[in-house]
């Protein structure tokens, strides 16, 4: 389904959002536990006897059983840091279910304990247990925090790398209310909103902090990338215009990304090159220009400008990873997986070493692809859970159907909580035709988190792509969509679900917008689908040919042109 993450492009709209990804514990939730949070096993050494067979458990992967022996171990002698070492693991391993009950065992012995009061809070964040999350939230607010406002800014700080942004930004925005006076409040519930992608919240909430305190440029920053996600470009950039107009680098910076995101490359591309002559933005300033030559397949300029960036220092594994991209496109393919291999770090690596995984397996280096992927996990064990995921999904479009099953079972085996490898089993048995299997897979999603967009909007594609009762479909997916309004691969699935219902007129602008925001290969072959059923068949061929330009060999463009007579010339 449109939205799955694959190849990763240049378009402005990854600016509107900033989404982090989970990583290991002490960056994450340094604010949130104050600095205590444990790097190590208390002392330095396993100990006797239950230490010795949480060791043992760790080291075999079999992390739920290493916890609770590490807590059964602290309850006996009493410490607290070996305590807290125990919910180190469970966190850093994706096991929630055993952090909230570690958790909560502390809190009977010693209910006053912030430490633990914080990890129940994140496990129960990631389980979207909201009301739950919302009153121990509320608790440790009121105990282990100096001012509310300081509260609130290292929520902020903290809860935008947990995996439950939705989740995340409704409990705090009720939290938030609570204090009506304190303007961190509503910025930080502004700006988790719009990580979660719901800009009429983020644009409510960054509101009231500009009524409290009307010099605020953050909230007027997420005011200007709200109104642009939410499709109000004017808007956004009369706001980010305004900002660039009288601030730093940053802000005109904001204002190009904006540009780049409302089509309007021309004016981008000019902002861009204005911020060359600065010593702290030119390095953005590049990476923004080499975006836009590859779109235009100048790749030789593109090629110019990422080789300086890389040579500055800054934003390395970006600069690796769209020069990756130049030679993929170009279709010098083995140049292409060693670059794609060398991005390690950062947001765009888990992307890249899928792609030269991919790459490699196509090229007949299939062992070699597996021991790139296996030494890349093994210095990021926290990418496991979705490599895992995607990895079994390409397994199963090379007709390893068995294998990618398996691995999908020992994923889920080992990381009980985590719903990735769930996404992947269904998709991988909906395209070997096990639809009613991968249908009651999404369905057990849906009902472990109900109100989770993700999960809806899984449920409900799969169900429109299907043609099977598409009532249901529509209401899942607009379901979705109420909590997750901005979205790219949710109104997809709005336009897609309205055109299997014979709505073409209705599912336009919904793919439209779509496609503005993500351009999706998956996305433009249901725009040109819609586009062909309304009669518009040169503009179905254009947005087709135009995609495949993009996305090279990608299959929903490749079928919506073959299946269409006279498509191809």
């Amino acid at each position: 389904m449109a939205g799955v993450p694959g190849a990763m492009g240049y378009s402005g709209p990854m600016m509107l959002r900033c989404p982090l990804r989970r990583v290991v514990l002490a960056p994450v939730l340094a604010l949130l536990l104050g600095g205590c949070a444990a790097s190590g096993l208390p002392g330095g050494s396993p100990g006797p006897g239950g230490l010795v067979s949480a060791e043992i458990a760790l080291e075999r992967a079999d992390y739920a059983r290493a916890a609770r022996l590490y807590a059964r171990a602290a309850a006996e002698r009493h410490d607290d840091a070996l305590a807290e070492h125990a919910l180190k693991v469970a966190f850093d391993h994706s096991q929630e279910h055993v952090l909230v009950g570690l958790a909560r065992d502390w809190l009977a012995r010693d209910p006053k304990n912030e430490t633990a009061r914080r990890f129940l809070v994140v496990g129960l964040l990631e389980l979207d247990e909201r009301e739950a999350a919302e009153r121990e939230l509320a608790t440790l607010l009121a105990s282990a925090y100096p001012t509310p406002a300081e509260a609130f800014t290292a929520f902020g700080e903290s809860f935008g790398q947990l995996r439950n942004d939705t989740g995340i930004a409704q409990v705090v925005g009720r939290l938030a209310k609570r204090y009506p006076d304190v303007p961190e409040a509503a910025l930080t519930s502004a700006m988790l909103a719009l990580s979660a992608g719901d800009s009429p919240a983020a644009l409510a909430a960054a509101a009231h902090a500009l009524e409290l305190r009307p010099d605020l440029r953050a909230a007027r920053s997420i005011v200007a990338r709200a109104r642009v996600a939410g499709g109000d470009c004017e808007g956004g950039l009369r706001d980010s215009g305004l900002l660039a107009a009288d601030a730093g680098d940053g802000d005109r910076l904001l204002n190009a990304w904006l540009l780049g995101a409302c089509d309007r490359g021309a004016e981008a591309r000019a902002a861009f090159s204005d911020l060359l002559d600065s010593r702290v933005a030119r390095p953005e300033a590049l990476e923004g220009l080499a975006g836009f030559d590859i779109d235009a397949r100048r790749y030789d300029d593109a090629t110019m400008r990422l080789s300086e960036l890389l040579a500055s220092g800054r934003n390395g594994d970006r600069a690796m990873y769209a020069l990756a991209m130049v030679a993929d496109r170009k279709g010098e393919y083995p140049r292409s997986v060693l670059l794609y291999a060398r991005v390690t770090g950062g947001t765009r690596a888990v992307a890249a070493q899928l792609r030269a995984y991919r790459l490699a397996i196509d090229l007949g280096q299939a062992a070699a692809a597996a021991r790139q992927l296996d030494d890349f996990l093994a210095g990021a064990p926290e990418f496991r859970v979705e490599v895992s995921a995607a990895r079994a999904q390409i397994m199963a479009d090379g007709g390893r159907l068995p294998d990618a099953l398996a691995l999908l079972e020992r994923t889920s085996a080992t990381y009980p909580d985590r719903d990735e490898p769930r996404y992947a089993r269904a998709t991988v048995l909906e395209s070997a035709g096990r639809v009613d299997e991968a249908l009651t897979t999404l369905r057990s999603v849906v009902r472990a988190r109900p109100g989770d967009p993700t999960a809806l909007n899984a449920l409900g594609y799969t169900l429109a792509d299907h043609e099977r009762e598409l009532p249901e479909a529509e209401r899942l997916i607009r379901a979705a969509w109420a909590v997750r309004p901005d979205s790219s691969a949710i109104r997809d699935s709005l336009g897609w679900v309205l055109h299997r219902r014979g709505h073409d007129a209705e599912a336009l602008p919904w793919l439209q917008q779509a496609y503005r925001l993500e351009p999706d290969g998956e996305i433009a072959a249901h725009l040109g689908l819609v586009q062909w059923g309304l009669g518009d068949q040169a503009g179905a061929v254009q947005t087709w040919k135009a995609a495949l330009e993009r996305s090279p060999g990608e299959r929903h463009l490749e079928q919506a042109l073959a299946s269409h007579p006279g498509a191809v010339n």
